[in-house]
C-alpha cells in the first residue's frame, strides 16, 4: 500500500502527543457519553499524566471495547505499556494502529521505539526507516536520530553516518522535537561538542513544561554518548552516559537506554525523577 502524507492527520497527531487534560476534563466528557471513545481517551491520558498507569490502561480498554477501531485508544494504552516495560504488549498495540490506520506514519514511530527498547534494533530501524518516507521533512529529526544511535549501538558505524545525509538540519523543528533536532545537528558537525548542551537557550525554545529541560537532556546525553562511540572516544562517551545519571528522568527514552550501558560501564544507575 502506497503512503500519501496528509497534513491534517499530523497536526491530529501532533495534538494527541500534547494533550494535557485534567481528571476532571475527562470525566466531564464521559459524564455527557460514557460510550464516547474520544472521551474515554482523554480521561485516560489525564491518569496517565497523574502516573496511575495501570487505571489509564484500564480506561483506555474502556474505550476500545466501546469502539475497537478506533485507533486512537490502543495507541494510548500501546504508550502506557511501553512506559512500564511491557513491550510486547506495546508491540501488539501499535500494529493494531498500524492496521486501522496505516498511513499514519506516528504509529509505525511508536511501534519502532517499543521495538528499541525491547532490543528487537533491526527491527526498529526498519520501521524508522518506513516513517522517513512517509512523513515530512521536519518530522525527520526523532527518526534521524533513532536510526544513528541504533546503527552505533549494532556497531554499523557507517550506516549512522549515511542517514545524516538523508535529512537537511537546517529545516525547523516541531517544538517538541528540540532534543532530537539539537542532537542531529551534532551528529552532523552543525553543532560543535562543547556548545550542544546549551541550558539557557534550551529553556527558552523547549516546551514549557515542568523538568522539560532534564527529560530532552536525557535523550541529548544518550545521543552524545552515541556520538563519542561512534568516534572513538571512550571516556568523554562515558562522561556523556554519567552526566545522564545526574538527570535522570523515567520513562525517558534516553534514560532507558542508558541503563544497560551503566552496568557494562560500572556506572551507578541515577535514581529517575518520576514525573
Amino acid at each position: 500500500m502506497k503512503f500519501v502524507y496528509n497534513e491534517e492527520k499530523n497536526q491530529k497527531m501532533r495534538h494527541i502527543l500534547m494533550m494535557q487534560p485534567t481528571i476532571e476534563e475527562g470525566e466531564a466528557a464521559l459524564a455527557k457519553d460514557e460510550t464516547d471513545p474520544e472521551a474515554w481517551y482523554v480521561y485516560a491520558t489525564a491518569l496517565g499524566l497523574k502516573k496511575r498507569y495501570d487505571e489509564s490502561i484500564e480506561a483506555y480498554s474502556h474505550g476500545i471495547a466501546c469502539a475497537p477501531f478506533y485507533a486512537p485508544n490502543y495507541f494510548g494504552r500501546g504508550r502506557k505499556y511501553t512506559a512500564t516495560d511491557r513491550y510486547w504488549c506495546a508491540m501488539a498495540d501499535f500494529t493494531t494502529c498500524i492496521q486501522l490506520d496505516y498511513s499514519n506514519w506516528t504509529y509505525w514511530y511508536y511501534r519502532a521505539t517499543a521495538e528499541n527498547l525491547h532490543n528487537d534494533l533491526e527491527e526498529s530501524v526498519y520501521d524508522f526507516t518506513q516513517c522517513m518516507k512517509y512523513s515530512a521533512p521536519e518530522e525527520h529529526y526523532p527518526l534521524v536520530h533513532w536510526i544513528y544511535t541504533t546503527n552505533v549501538q549494532l556497531g554499523k558505524f557507517d550506516e549512522a553516518e549515511a542517514i545524516l545525509n538523508k535529512i537537511d538540519a537546517t529545516v525547523k523543528e516541531p517544538r517538541m522535537d528540540y532534543g532530537y533536532a539539537r542532537s542531529v545537528r551534532l551528529y552532523k558537525g552543525i553543532v560543535k561538542p562543547e556548545e550542544f548542551i546549551d541550558i539557557e537557550g534550551m529553556k527558552e525554545v523547549v516546551l514549557p513544561r515542568d523538568h522539560r529541560v532534564e527529560l530532552e537532556l536525557n535523550g541529548m546525553l544518550y545521543g552524545l554518548y552515541c556520538y563519542w562511540t561512534l568516534h572513538g572516544d571512550e571516556q568523554k562517551a562515558r562522561e556523556a552516559i554519567e552526566k545522564l545519571q545526574t538527570v535522570a528522568y523515567k520513562g525517558a527514552f534516553g534514560y532507558t537506554k542508558s541503563i544497560p550501558i551503566c552496568k557494562k560501564l560500572g556506572i551507578e544507575v541515577g535514581v529517575p525523577y518520576e514525573g
